[in-house]
């Protein structure tokens, strides 16, 4: 149980909220490295708990049980043990079983038949919502038995122990939202913005080690990062790191946000560390700053040439953050650097970055999610 001794807003201005913590680890023998994650048991909202329990009309502390709790009361399994601000398809497939018949079951069904379908149909809805459009009865036992067990939430530790002895840094975007007229929030984040008093709050946490995510074991060697976003995380570690063991290699990051003014994470610290020589280049990409939205892909592309010296002379590269658009635009931006400074063909290219760099010598690392 780590207490919150930090936490504050660093994208004053912006739509979107994103917050630095820290945690006290102190006395708990907990170690870490640059580039490990630190995994938070979250817990659902009151809130949230109390209208769930309406929605099925039962009380408090009727007792259920489950293979992953025993026997608990009600209330205690909806707010700490079960996930319930995002309905899932066992749910959804009991509420259709339960559902007279006629075209609302059979749209449901033509739903539930369609993966990409129910996950859209999901990814809006939690419980409450779909027993408001679908008014079915459960019993306690029955409902808890259609729920997912909460699962731990996995964030980028950014933070040196070297520099911060005792404390874990987190930098996290918080996901809220309105749905249906009520105000959503992501379950961990919704947590930690909503619930955490600096200096008293207590989170349940442990450490997720990294095998591959690290330093280069030779200080010598120059590392590229790439983190827009909360994807800056593990290189403000990194950074905080080599600075601390007095690594010789040279430091490259790249961060992409929407606007300089409002979401450049850490700039105060980049600017120390540019002015020290323990940040030699920073490469920046605001989407909104400018009529041309410009990510981190064209930034890579524009510094091509430099880039490619850098790779040619052992350098490391790293990527943190999306999976799903910015990793993959990263990647394909590599194999066209490699194509046209390399000098290669597109397969031996994509030989080159695939196998060569990230798998062979283990000099392209990515901490995707």
């Amino acid at each position: 149980m780590a207490t919150v001794v930090d936490a504050h807003c660093i994208s004053e201005g912006s739509y979107k909220e994103t917050n630095h913590y820290a945690v006290s680890i102190r006395g708990s023998g907990i170690r870490y490295k640059p580039g490990d994650s630190m995994g938070f048991y979250p817990t659902n909202d009151e809130d949230l708990a109390k209208h769930t329990l309406r929605a099925i009309g039962a009380k408090k502390n009727v007792v259920v049980e489950t293979k992953e709790t025993g026997k608990i009361e009600l209330f205690d399994a909806l707010l700490n043990r079960f996930t319930i601000h995002r309905a899932g398809k066992k749910f959804l497939s009991a509420v259709v079983s339960k559902m007279k018949k006629g075209k609302d079951k059979d749209e449901l069904k033509e739903i539930l038949e369609d993966r990409d379908k129910t996950d859209k149909y999901l990814f809006t809805r939690d419980c409450i919502d779909i027993l408001n459009e679908h008014p079915v009865h459960f019993e306690p036992q029955e409902f808890i038995d259609t729920l997912s067990p909460i699962t731990p939430r996995l964030y980028s530790i950014s933070s040196s122990p070297k520099v911060h002895p005792g404390e874990i840094h987190l930098t996290i975007a918080i996901v809220k939202y309105n749905n249906f007229d009520r105000d959503r929030f992501g379950l961990a984040t919704g947590h930690l913005a909503k619930e955490v008093e600096v200096n008293k709050t207590k989170i349940p946490v442990y450490v997720q080690p990294t095998k591959e995510f690290i330093l280069p074991k030779d200080k010598s060697k120059d590392i590229i990062m790439v983190g827009p976003g909360t994807g800056i995380a593990p290189f403000r570690a990194f950074i905080e790191h080599r600075k601390a063991t007095e690594a010789t290699g040279r430091n490259w990051l790249f961060f992409g946000e929407v606007n300089q003014d409002s979401t450049f994470f850490y700039n105060d610290e980049w600017a120390e560390y540019m002015k020290g020589g323990d940040l030699d280049k920073l490469t920046t990409a605001f989407s909104r700053d400018q009529e041309d939205k410009i990510y981190v892909q064209h930034r890579l592309l524009s510094n091509a040439k430099e880039i490619w010296e850098w790779l040619e002379n052992g350098a490391y590269f790293y990527v943190c953050g999306d999976k799903q658009y910015m990793a993959k635009d990263v990647h394909k931006a590599l194999i066209e650097i490699a194509e046209k400074e390399g000098k290669m063909k597109k397969k031996d290219a994509e030989t080159y970055i695939n196998q060569t760099l990230m798998k062979d010598e283990h000099r392209y690392l990515r901490d995707v999610y």
